[in-house]
């Protein structure tokens, strides 16, 4: 009796309740409004398969993207103050902190690793946009400058991966250093040779995608990613995310090709076939052509026998 009524009548209970289907698991392309399995997403680098937007990945994720397997580590980040200034508006500043690590899982906006890019050493620095608008503080700025020197160590060129609503307001004069901080950084790769690509995901907002637009050798942008002045209230309270919420002045990729501010418009799911083949050239340049060898005939003086008239 005990055996029926501790495992038959559970199984059987499991098996006829009906499956419970939670809201998260599915999720709506912001672009066409098609709804697509939460996996099913993941396993398409968050693409949607209906229109190819591009939705936000994770820090996390871009690594995996865009590193070989089994061959890239994190770094640990230097610290930097959590709240110089005491801020407050809706809340404390230190319980947004506090709010955005435990949600997320990252402790700042911006997470750097190392490893092995189609079998070659490189440094990546890619922002995490769900952790505050993935906004730009003292602490992402000592982030980029570590990644960047990192780097300089490694002799190995630097990618940097966007995704920011643009400067943390909560850190004041902090953060405006850093524009200028992490340029320096940068200058110092560009003296040694070291190639820097940046790339632009959405959103990508001032400063952080003008720094990487003048600072950077290569500029790439995934499809639709937005560039433009920083959201005015970037931790609203409202329904819909500040990031995705539409502004005046923002230009799109497309339109940011056509102005020159961006080299070349690359797919998300080629973006590490994109890096691997131009890292190759930057550091390894070849002619684009076969080149012969030049040997010229020896010159040959022929003597006038012609008489004179």
């Amino acid at each position: 009796m005990s055996w029926l009524t501790n495992f038959v009548g559970p199984t059987l209970k499991r098996w006829i309740s009906p499956r419970v289907i939670r809201e998260h698991q599915w999720v709506t392309c912001p672009q066409c409004g098609a709804t697509s399995f939460y996996r099913d997403l993941d396993a398409n680098w968050r693409v949607c398969p209906h229109c190819d937007h591009h939705l936000t990945l994770t820090a996390a994720r871009r690594f995996e993207l865009l590193l070989d397997a089994e061959s890239w580590a994190r770094i640990e980040i230097p610290g930097a103050a959590t709240d110089p200034l005491k801020f407050r508006d809706a809340k404390r500043y230190g319980e947004r902190l506090k709010d955005a690590a435990a949600t997320v899982g990252e402790a700042e906006s911006v997470v750097v690793a190392h490893g092995k890019l189609d079998g070659a050493g490189v440094v990546v620095a890619a922002f995490e946009v769900q952790f505050l608008g993935g906004t730009f503080g003292a602490a992402a700025g000592e982030a980029l400058v570590a990644a960047a020197e990192l780097a300089a160590l490694q002799d190995a060129p630097l990618v940097l991966v966007t995704g920011s609503q643009g400067t943390r307001v909560q850190d004041g004069a902090f953060a405006l250093v850093q524009t200028p901080r992490v340029g320096l950084a940068l200058r110092k790769l560009a003296e040694r040779s070291l190639p820097v690509i940046g790339v632009l995901a959405d959103p990508a907002f001032d400063p952080v995608s003008d720094m990487l637009m003048q600072q950077a050798d290569i500029v790439l942008a995934e499809p639709g990613a937005r560039l433009g002045p920083p959201a005015a209230d970037p931790f609203g309270e409202t329904d819909t995310p500040a990031f995705l919420a539409p502004r005046a002045g923002v230009i799109d990729a497309r339109a940011a090709l056509a102005a020159g501010r961006v080299d070349r418009i690359v797919d998300r799911r080629d973006m590490k076939a994109e890096l691997a083949a131009t890292l190759g050239v930057l550091r390894s340049p070849v002619p684009s052509g076969l080149v012969l060898p030049y040997s010229p005939k020896p010159m040959i003086i022929v003597a006038d026998t012609t008489p004179d008239a």
